[in-house]
């Protein structure tokens, strides 16, 4: 079906939650009132639901007649979503509505901010189900998160008493003809180190060096992508002007959320007025090698750099030496592969860069499906430590969700695609973490879980963009599911 607008999407009771939820702020560890309103609606269609102190919530939807005796399913998303922006953009995400625009069969914000349609098409979704009473299927339970974007905190506390069902499917991946039955898991780890301060004197003069126009995107699904980090870009032009002029440093900050590739870094030096010069020619080099580099994953490559004032005490020598070795030395990017399944195994993202309290902080995501080697890039990161005289904290720990050869779920929904659409499904394990990883000793026996979704892309930023035809698709493959499941 052809939308003219956003409002016209209305007519599609998926896109209306969607709609719906997308006026309310869901940030992560924000979601009370996206939670509250989900539960009052719940609650006037008079199904059975609960809300823990995490805001999860869970709904229970009887049987529809004939499907009575059929054992459970519990379908699965969560409500909270990235917020990030362009700088430009004047967006408070506690208060603000999400701005749809609709072109064509896509609909974003125009690239202004996050759709958070990772995971609230998900959630559409689920509560599309829960409200329709012509669908055929056993008895529903949609258990809704809370804090995946973060620390999956929503996932790891919800009571195992919530589940009476060893069966699951989960909304929240990103490509149509695919089902994912694997994924990896993960852990933030940030590294700190304290800064050395000098007094600022009158022959230095502050500038601010600036990059921008990067792609970004998630920091697990787009990982392998060749895209461009800030952090590191930044680094690199730091280690190549230490090389060719003094200089230290009054500010530094790049990227925003470890669960993101940074788009953007920026930073202010102090140096004398004769280096100037030499600083530009840096930069300028350096932006044209950068934009043969990373050619076809940049929007529009910029460095720049402007007049700043500086701050009364500067980051001393030896403190901008640390700051630019510990990041060029950090891990980032790919570590290792599956090579039978052609799918990420480990990496890291350097996600966030900043000074606070008299430290400097480096913000890395590891994912790995193997622990062993999630442990053994936290090692690296260890060792950085070590020899810079900083302290490691682990945090946001979750589990992966290693892939089972013989799923009858999977059999279910490969069926049913292939009767719907003419082909057959690709399965895969993802490098993401799902909190399918999560439940898996919450639920009796063994899981049987799958992840589907519609096609969207560039997600955990600005440029994140959701296909209306394939929303529309993957629902109706949805229900045929629950239709057909034994």
């Amino acid at each position: 079906m052809a939308y003219k607008s956003v409002e016209d999407l209305k007519k599609h009771r998926v896109f209306y939650n969607f709609l719906e939820i997308s006026k309310i702020p869901r940030q992560t560890f924000f979601e009370k009132e996206v939670s509250d309103f989900i539960l009052n609606w719940a609650k006037n269609l008079g199904l059975e639901v609960h809300q823990d102190k995490k805001n999860n919530l869970l709904i229970r939807k009887p049987a529809s007649s004939g499907y009575e005796n059929k054992k459970p399913i519990v379908i699965q998303a969560h409500i909270d979503m990235v917020c990030e922006k362009r700088p430009e953009v004047d967006h408070d995400f506690r208060k603000d509505p999400i701005k749809l625009v609709l072109e064509g069969d896509i609909l974003s914000t125009g690239n202004r901010t996050t759709l958070g349609a990772d995971d609230g098409i998900g959630v559409a979704m689920a509560m599309a189900v829960l409200e329709d009473k012509n669908l055929k299927h056993p008895p529903v339970d949609v258990i809704l998160t809370t804090a995946e974007e973060e620390d999956m905190s929503g996932a790891l506390n919800i009571d195992k008493s919530w589940f009476n069902t060893n069966r699951l499917i989960n909304i929240d991946h990103v490509v149509d003809n695919e089902i994912i039955a694997g994924s990896c898991g993960g852990i933030g780890v940030d590294l700190k180190f304290p800064v050395e301060y000098t007094k600022k004197t009158d022959n230095y003069k502050g500038y601010q060096i600036k990059i921008s126009g990067l792609r970004g995107g998630h920091s697990g699904e787009d990982i392998h992508k060749g895209r461009a980090n800030a952090n590191v870009l930044l680094a690199n032009l730091l280690n190549l002007l230490r090389e060719k002029i003094n200089f230290l440093i009054s500010d530094l900050k790049g990227g925003n959320f470890r669960l993101a590739i940074p788009r953007e870094a920026h930073v202010t030096v102090a140096l004398e007025e004769k280096d100037v010069e030499t600083l530009k020619d840096i930069m300028k080099n350096f932006e044209s090698e950068a934009k043969k580099i990373y050619e076809e994953t940049v929007i529009d490559l910029k460095i720049e750099v402007s007049a700043e004032n500086l701050a009364e005490n500067l980051l001393s020598k030896n403190t901008v030496d640390k700051i630019i070795d510990a990041i060029i030395l950090s891990p980032n990017g790919v570590s290792s592969m599956i090579g039978s399944l052609n799918v990420v195994e480990s990496s890291c993202n350097l996600g966030e860069v900043y000074i606070k309290d008299n430290h400097i902080y480096l913000v890395t995501e590891i994912r790995a499906t193997f622990d062993k080697n999630r442990d053994y890039i936290y090692n690296k990161i260890a060792l950085i430590g070590k020899y810079l005289g900083g302290e490691l904290r682990a945090f946001s720990v979750y589990p992966s969700w290693v892939y089972k050869a013989h799923s009858n779920l999977r059999d279910t929904a490969n069926k049913v695609y292939s009767e719907m659409f003419g082909e057959n499904i690709k399965t895969l394990a993802v490098h993401a973490g799902l909190e399918c990883g999560c439940f898996v000793d919450k639920i009796q026996g063994d899981m049987d879980a799958i992840s589907i979704g519609p096609n969207a892309w560039d997600l955990h930023s600005p440029d994140e963009r959701l296909s209306v035809s394939s929303t529309e698709k993957v629902y109706k493959f949805l229900t045929k599911i629950l239709e057909n499941l034994d």
